[in-house]
C-alpha cells in the first residue's frame, strides 16, 4: 500500500483508517509509518478501498436462490415436484391467489412464498424485484465473529518505483511462465520505466521476451531488437504478439503489415540468426506463409543466406534436426545419436528416457554422456526430470499440465524399464547437476538459512502462465492446513454479458481410493455435514450459488472432497465477469450475512473456455486443502456432476499426490542452501536467509521472485 509523506494523521484519523481496512479483513504490518503519512491521503483513498474489496469479491452483491441458506434449504425431491407444479400452473384457469414476477411468471401463493427466494422459485431466473429484496435484508444482518487476515505493508509513494521495478524485473527474469493476467501490467511498467533498467540476457523465458520485443517494436528500439531477436522463432512470437495470437506458437500464427524498412530489418535478423535453416523448417508452414509477405528474393543481393533458406524451404530441401534423430535412432546408431543429441542439451534432456529403453544395455554410455551436458539444461527442466525418475517405477499415471491449464492424465507404459540401481544413477546425476548449476549464484557461504518445514507440503509453482488471478499463488497440488472447526463455504459469482448463462457449484465425495461416495450439486442439495444454496439458471444481475461444508460433520468414509464450477450453458468463463472461492466461517445461520469480506481466504477469477473447473480439493483424512486450479474441457453444454465423476477422479488422485511426484519448495530451498555453501538450522531467529510461508527472505506465495531468483 503506498501513501504520500507528510506531516501525519491524527490519531482520531489513522484509527478511523485502520477500522475500515479491519471491516474487510485487511490489517497493516507496519502502522507506525503512517504516522508520516501526509492527511490528503484520507481525503482520497476510496480508490484503495474499492481495490481491496475486489481482491476479495466484496465489491459486488451476493444473492443466493434460498433466501434463508443455510437453513430452511427445501429437499430437492419435494422442491422439484413443486416448480413442476408451478410450471404446469401456468396453463391453469383458476382463481387462486399468485404473484407475477417481471420474467411474466404466475407464482401461486399456495405453492410458493416468494418472499423466502432471491430469484423465481420456478424457472430460477434472476428478477430485479427477489433480487432487490434480499439485498434490502442482508444490509440488516450481523457479520461474522471470524477474520481471516491479510496483512499489508505500507511504503512511501517515492520508495514505490524502487518495489515496482523489482517486481518489473522478477516477471521479466522468471525462468518459467508467470501469469498472463500480469502482462498488462508488466507491459504498462516498462512503458514507464523503458528498457534502459532491464537486462535482456536475463530474459530467458521465450514468451516473456516476446512481450518485451512487442515493446521494444512499437517504440522502433531496433538497437534493443538485435539483441532479443536471436531465433527465427523468435520473430514468429513477435508477429504472434503484435496480432493478439499464440506467443507460444502452438497455435496459428497472423502476418502483420509490414513497410519496406521493416521486412529489411526482420530479413537482417533472419541472415545473421543461429539454426536458420532448422528452426525455420520446425515452423515450416508460418514461414512459407511469411515469405509470400517478406518478398526475401527482393533483397537477395542484401539477404542473401535468407534467401536462399526460403527457396530451400519451399523447395522441401531442408532435413531437420528431428527427422535426423529418428534416423539415427531407426539403425540404432547409438554414438551418432549421441553426437547429435549434445549439441541440443535441452532435447537431450526431455528424450532422455527414450534413449535410455533404446539402448538398455549401454545405459552407462548413455549417461556419461549426458552428464557432459547436464549443466546446460535449466534448472527447472532438471528438477522435473529429476521428480519424474524417482517416481517412473512406482507410479501408474504420468499427469501433464498442459500450457491451458488442463491436465493430461497417461498411462506410464515406462514402468520397469528401468532398473532400480539405474533410477538411481539418472536421479543422482540429476542432483548434481542442479547443485553444479546453483553453485553459480551468490555465495552463502557463513550464512545460516531455516527452511519451514511445512514446504515439504509446496511444490514448485512451475506453469503458471494459466493461473488463476487470486489472493492465494502457489504451485499445483499445494497442500495448506484447513481449520476444522470451522464451516467451509465455497462460493461462485457470475454476472452474464449477452446470453443466458448458468453455472453450477458442486462437490464430490470420494473415498480412500477416490471412490465415488456421493455429491451435492443442484440435483441433490444436501447430504451430511454439506448444504447447496439453490440453482440459479441466469444472471443479469449477477447470480451466486454456495456450498457449506461442515468439515467437521462429514461421513466416516469420505475422505476427499472435489469442488468443481460448471458451466451448464452460455457464455465462457473468460466472457464475463466470473470468480469463485471459499470463506471459513464460524456463524453461519440465516441471521449472518452469507458473504462476508473479512472471512475469504481465497477469491480467483476463472477464465478459459473450458467444460469446468476444478479450483481444490479437501483431503479430510490430512486436514489439508490441495490447491488445483485445473480446466478440464467436459461438453460443449449441460455439464454436470453426473457426467464428471469418473474424469474428476482420475484427476483428483494425481493431484492429491503431486507433493511427491513434483518439486517442493522444500527441495528447492535445500539444494540452494547446499550448493551455494550455507548452513542449514532448525531455528528461525539464527537464520540469516530464511524461507517460508510468510515474513521470509523467500515466501513460497511470491512467485515472481522464486521464479527469476531460486529457479
Amino acid at each position: 500500500m503506498s501513501v504520500p509523506k507528510g506531516a501525519g494523521w491524527s490519531s482520531y484519523q489513522l484509527t478511523g483508517f485502520l477500522a475500515e481496512l479491519a471491516n474487510m479483513g485487511y490489517r497493516i504490518s507496519n502502522p507506525e509509518l503512517l504516522q508520516q503519512a501526509s492527511a490528503g491521503f484520507l481525503l482520497d483513498y476510496k480508490h484503495l478501498v474499492q481495490s481491496l474489496k475486489a481482491k476479495r469479491g466484496g465489491q459486488v452483491d451476493y444473492v443466493p436462490l434460498f433466501k434463508n441458506f443455510p437453513n430452511g434449504v427445501p429437499d430437492e425431491r419435494e422442491y422439484f415436484g413443486k416448480r413442476v407444479l408451478g410450471f404446469m400452473s401456468q396453463y391453469w384457469n383458476t382463481s387462486a391467489r399468485s404473484v407475477r414476477l417481471e420474467n411474466g411468471m404466475e407464482v401461486p401463493e399456495w405453492l410458493f412464498d416468494i418472499y423466502e427466494f432471491g430469484a423465481d422459485p420456478i424457472s430460477q431466473m434472476q428478477v430485479k424485484s427477489l433480487f432487490n429484496s434480499v439485498l434490502e435484508r442482508n444490509k440488516a444482518q450481523k457479520r461474522d465473529r471470524h477474520v481471516e487476515w491479510i496483512d499489508l505493508e505500507v511504503v512511501f509513494d517515492e520508495d514505490l518505483e524502487t518495489h515496482l521495478l523489482s517486481f518489473l524485473r522478477a516477471t521479466l527474469y522468471a525462468r518459467s511462465s508467470v501469469k498472463e493476467q500480469l502482462m498488462e501490467d508488466v507491459f504498462s511498467l516498462l512503458q514507464f520505466y523503458k528498457t534502459d533498467s532491464i537486462d535482456f540476457n536475463k530474459i530467458v523465458f521465450k514468451e516473456t521476451r516476446a512481450l518485451v520485443t512487442l515493446y521494444c517494436w512499437n517504440m522502433s528500439a531496433f538497437d534493443a531488437l538485435e539483441k532479443l531477436l536471436q531465433r527465427p522463432s523468435d520473430l514468429l512470437r513477435l508477429f504472434a504478439a503484435l496480432t493478439g495470437t499464440d506467443v507460444g506458437l502452438h497455435q496459428g500464427v497472423k502476418f502483420p503489415k509490414l513497410s519496406r524498412a521493416q521486412r529489411r530489418f526482420v530479413l537482417k535478423i533472419l541472415e545473421n540468426s543461429q539454426y536458420l535453416e532448422e528452426d525455420m523448417n520446425a515452423y515450416k508452414g508460418l514461414w512459407l506463409q511469411i515469405g509470400r509477405y517478406l518478398h526475401p528474393g527482393e533483397f537477395e543481393s542484401v539477404f542473401p543466406k535468407a534467401a536462399e533458406v526460403f527457396s530451400l524451404l519451399q523447395n522441401g530441401k531442408i532435413g531437420s534436426f528431428s527427422s535426423q534423430l529418428e534416423r539415427l535412432m531407426d539403425v540404432r546408431d547409438l554414438y551418432g545419436l549421441l553426437s547429435e543429441l549434445k549439441t541440443r542439451p535441452g532435447v537431450f534432456a526431455r528424450r532422455l528416457h527414450e534413449v535410455l529403453r533404446l539402448f538398455p544395455k549401454q545405459v552407462a554410455i548413455v549417461l556419461e554422456h549426458f552428464e557432459q551436458v547436464a549443466e546446460r539444461v535449466e534448472v527447472k527442466n532438471l528438477l522435473v526430470m529429476k521428480s519424474y525418475f524417482e517416481t517412473i517405477n512406482t507410479n501408474d499415471y504420468r499427469t501433464v499440465v498442459n500450457r491451458k491449464g488442463k491436465m493430461v492424465v497417461l498411462p506410464n507404459n515406462s514402468k520397469w524399464c528401468l532398473k532400480t540401481n539405474e533410477v538411481h544413477q539418472v536421479v543422482c546425476l540429476l542432483e548434481n547437476a542442479v547443485i553444479n548449476k546453483l553453485k553459480t549464484r551468490e555465495n552463502w557461504a557463513g550464512r545460516k538459512v531455516w527452511v519451514d518445514a511445512a514446504l515439504e507440503n509446496y511444490t514448485v509453482p512451475l506453469q503458471q502462465r494459466k493461473a488463476s488471478d487470486g489472493i492465494i499463488t502457489l504451485g499445483r497440488g499445494t497442500r495448506v492446513p484447513v481449520d476444522f472447526d470451522k464451516v467451509l463455504r465455497l462460493f461462485v459469482y457470475w454476472k452474464q454479458t449477452a446470453y443466458t448463462t448458468d453455472l453450477d457449484l458442486s462437490v464430490i465425495q470420494f473415498g480412500s481410493q477416490f471412490n465415488y461416495l456421493g455429491h451435492v450439486s443442484y440435483t441433490q442439495l444436501m447430504d451430511k455435514g454439506i448444504v447447496h444454496s439453490g440453482d440459479i439458471q441466469s444472471a443479469p444481475y449477477g447470480a451466486t450459488e454456495f456450498i457449506d461444508i461442515s468439515l467437521s460433520a462429514l461421513r466416516l468414509n469420505v475422505r476427499y472432497l472435489a469442488v468443481q464450477v460448471h458451466k451448464y450453458c452460455g457464455e465462457s468463463f473468460a466472457d464475463m465477469t466470473c470468480h469463485a472461492g471459499w470463506m471459513m466461517r464460524k456463524d453461519v445461520n440465516a441471521d449472518v450475512k452469507s458473504f462476508d469480506i473479512k472471512t475469504v481466504v481465497n477469491k480467483f477469477n476463472l477464465n478459459g473456455t473450458s467444460g469446468y473447473a476444478i479450483p481444490i480439493i479437501v483431503d479430510l483424512y490430512d486436514k489439508e486443502m490441495i490447491l488445483s486450479d485445473l480446466y478440464v474441457t467436459g461438453r460443449a453444454l449441460h455439464n454436470n456432476v453426473e457426467n464428471s465423476t469418473g474424469d474428476v477422479s482420475l484427476l483428483a488422485k494425481q493431484l492429491s499426490n503431486f507433493v511427491k511426484t513434483r518439486p517442493t519448495m522444500d527441495e528447492l530451498a535445500k539444494y540452494h542452501a547446499r550448493a551455494r555453501g550455507a548452513k542449514l538450522v532448525g531455528a528461525r531467529q539464527e537464520a540469516d536467509i530464511t524461507f517460508g510461508n510468510k515474513g521470509c527472505t523467500y515466501n513460497a506465495n511470491d512467485v515472481e521472485k522464486i521464479l527469476s531468483e531460486l529457479i
